[in-house]
């Protein structure tokens, strides 16, 4: 899996705002629809409000009244409309492939879709035998070394990542080929602090998840007592795992994570795993070179596996096996799964309805044979055209600002112009569709399907290790509401799926666009240069490009960014961590600036016809108000709680209050003044980008 760096703030498996929202979401109200006009939603905004007091509740406020969590979401806003607008999309695209398959009209995509959908909708047995079975034969009876590492390596080729993560990638410090990376991992809980968190709610959920691996053990049919026993080994098994995981921050540190060596100097610092039997099972017979991400952590691993038992490492990957697929097990596998991960861990009342699951699944794990069919409805040629050129401009915009900036020099500007020429741009789909014909989909077998499907795309992973680099792979489906940069591959991507309103509007006037589409493309652009894009170059190496004084000034400026971010508190007692967000909120604060200015050079002079007010709102204006628009949300305390805990991203409202407080621009457009709760005096504002 390559190296990405990505916007959404919608997780694939466990499905902000500010936790006051919460206090209006009171009456049985039910969401109001996305709207579909051009631009700026008026009636999203609260008047009561001044812009300069705060600008996040003045923007949206109005909306995050009249539209309280759907019971079956962790969090609403307008990613969570384009998802739930997108996912009418897919069904209808699939119940036409439904309509077809009856009538034996279909064409091959639509009948594998059709039958990965009846599948999913009639899965109402339970299926957990058929998953399990991929562990008949581990009896502990093979030597320990040996047995752990084929089992290990049999759950990994087939998407289960129990133990630690492994993939190829590209090399970082030679991005013309790929190598084998292995990274910690193998936790069932989210985050390693939650295995030692001495807060109450941390112990209670602690408590709650040992609950819940034991009943999933019974579940699967052992007794109440040997469950407990195996969850509670489990347990320990994890925390050990977690105690010796980088933190969150050292694991962004792309120097610390790349450690260059071969299976024999993986051998070496895990000497009680037998690693050659590991890659075989994995589906890998020459790993060749080999990153490991965190040499710590393998050597700890190597530890675990020579004084735990290995009837306890087998309860543990049955645990991580049926964690994994729990929600195509059949429906009581489903629910207790959500019942922790959604209701206990995001506070989720309700499971979501079986179709939603079920369509989410498919896109999950065969999303281009999806998207084949979504994009002919969601996304026209006239629309990824339009979509192009703004690319262009905010890139070209970019190019400017790196021209003007004060603080950097004509080497340094002249490496980062290079880079910035050299980012490759993806819109809408791919121009080569994957190829599905092997992966064998049953009208009657959604578990299955699923297994096939993701063993097929791990396999895919794999069969790249001393190929040339691919530069056609999507890192996601063409429905997915999200974005992305690679480093690898000096490329942003944006699927069709998030170029829908707010953020893009075919028939929406430059301001609107700009501030929402404009700034993700400026977002994602940015990333090529934050605290770590800085680090890789033009064509995707791991180089210093910096002059020693350049790198110096930008490091200050980081670190000024991320002391703002820290004195954010989203929840009481809960800061955020200024330096685990610091890559996306420096291409937060870069990409709107660019984005901004990508608008006024789109607006031509000042008498320009395109400068004209629109419902009393300048063009600038509405560039911010469609900002603040597009990341308008409500959430539950507790999801808040996971992801401060979690994301890379900060909550949507600091997203939106902390660029602002330190662009002029801003100030100016709304008449605000220094020293008023939306802007920073101008000694402490931080410009990068």
């Amino acid at each position: 899996m390559k190296t990405t760096f990505k916007l959404a703030l919608l997780p694939v498996a466990v499905v902000v705002a500010i936790t006051s929202t919460l206090a209006h979401a009171q009456t049985p109200m039910q969401p109001t629809k996305a709207p579909m006009s051009a631009g700026i939603n008026i009636t999203h905004i609260d008047r009561n409000v001044a812009p300069c007091d705060d600008f996040y509740r003045h923007a949206v406020g109005s909306w995050q009244d009249a539209n309280p969590i759907p019971a079956d979401r962790p969090l609403w806003g307008a990613f969570a409309e384009i998802e739930a607008r997108n996912r009418t999309v897919l069904q209808a695209v699939i119940d036409e492939a439904l309509a077809a398959s009856t009538a034996k009209k279909a064409t091959a995509v639509q009948q594998k879709i059709a039958d990965f959908y009846t599948s999913g909708m009639s899965a109402k047995n339970n299926n957990s035998s058929a998953v399990m079975a991929l562990l008949d034969g581990f009896t502990g009876k093979a030597p320990a070394a040996t047995e752990l590492a084929q089992l290990l390596g049999t759950l990994h080729k087939n998407g289960v990542g129990a133990g630690f993560s492994m993939g190829v990638r590209q090399d970082r410090k030679n991005s013309s080929r790929y190598i084998v990376n292995v990274f910690q991992g193998g936790l069932g809980l989210p985050e390693r602090e939650y295995y030692f968190s001495a807060d109450e709610r941390s112990t209670k959920q602690r408590e709650a998840y040992v609950a819940h691996m034991a009943r999933t053990f019974e579940m699967l049919g052992a007794t109440a007592a040997v469950s407990a026993q195996r969850a509670t080994a489990v347990m320990t098994l994890e925390t050990a795992l977690a105690k010796a995981s980088m933190t969150r921050v050292e694991a962004r540190d792309p120097d610390k994570t790349y450690n260059l060596g071969t299976v024999e100097t993986l051998s070496k610092a895990a000497p009680n795993m037998a690693w050659q039997a590991y890659f075989s099972a994995a589906g890998i017979e020459k790993a060749g070179d080999v990153n490991v991400g965190q040499p710590a952590f393998f050597q700890a691993l190597g530890e675990l596996a020579k004084t735990t038992p290995m009837a306890d490492w087998t309860s543990y990957a049955q645990w991580h096996l049926a964690r994994t697929y729990a929600p195509v097990m059949g429906e009581a596998f489903a629910r207790e799964s959500f019942d922790f991960y959604g209701k206990a861990l995001a506070g989720t009342p309700e499971i979501e309805a079986q179709n939603k699951r079920v369509i989410a699944t498919i896109d999950r794990t065969v999303g281009e044979l999806l998207g084949q069919l979504y994009v002919t409805r969601a996304f026209t040629p006239a629309a990824k055209a339009k979509s192009l050129q703004l690319v262009k401009n905010v890139t070209a915009a970019l190019r400017t600002r790196i021209a003007a900036l004060d603080w950097m020099s004509a080497a340094t500007k002249k490496e980062a112009t290079t880079k910035l020429d050299a980012i490759s741009v993806k819109i809408g789909y791919p121009d080569v569709w994957k190829d599905y014909s092997a992966v064998q989909i049953m009208a009657d077998d959604y578990a299955g399907n699923v297994m096939r499907a993701t063993a097929a795309e791990i396999a895919r992973n794999h069969a790249r290790l001393g190929q040339p680099i691919d530069r056609s792979v999507w890192g996601m489906s063409p429905a997915t509401v999200n974005a992305y940069y690679s480093s690898g591959l000096n490329e942003i991507v944006f699927p069709a799926g998030i170029l829908q309103p707010p953020f893009f509007d075919e028939a929406a006037d430059d301001a609107s666009n700009y501030g929402g589409i404009g700034m993700v493309i400026g977002h994602e652009l940015t990333h090529g240069f934050d605290d770590n894009g800085r680090k890789f170059d033009a064509v995707g190496n791991r180089r210093d490009w910096w002059t020693a004084e350049d790198a110096t000034r930008y490091t200050k400026k980081a670190d000024a960014i991320a002391r703002q971010y820290e004195a954010y508190s989203p929840l009481p007692g809960m800061n955020i961590n200024g330096r685990a967000t610091l890559g996306e909120n420096i291409a937060d604060f870069g990409g709107l600036r660019v984005a901004y200015l990508g608008l006024q050079s789109a607006l031509g002079k000042p008498e320009s016809a395109a400068r004209a007010k629109i419902a009393g709102l300048t063009p600038e204006q509405r560039f911010f108000l469609n900002y603040g628009q597009s990341w308008r949300q409500n959430v539950r305390p507790e999801e808040l709680r996971r992801r401060i805990l979690t994301d890379s991203h900060s909550p949507a409202k600091f997203r939106i209050l902390g660029p602002l407080g330190n662009l002029p621009e801003f100030s100016a457009a709304f008449g605000c003044k220094s020293g008023d709760k939306m802007t920073r005096f101008a000694s402490d504002q931080v410009t990068v980008w």
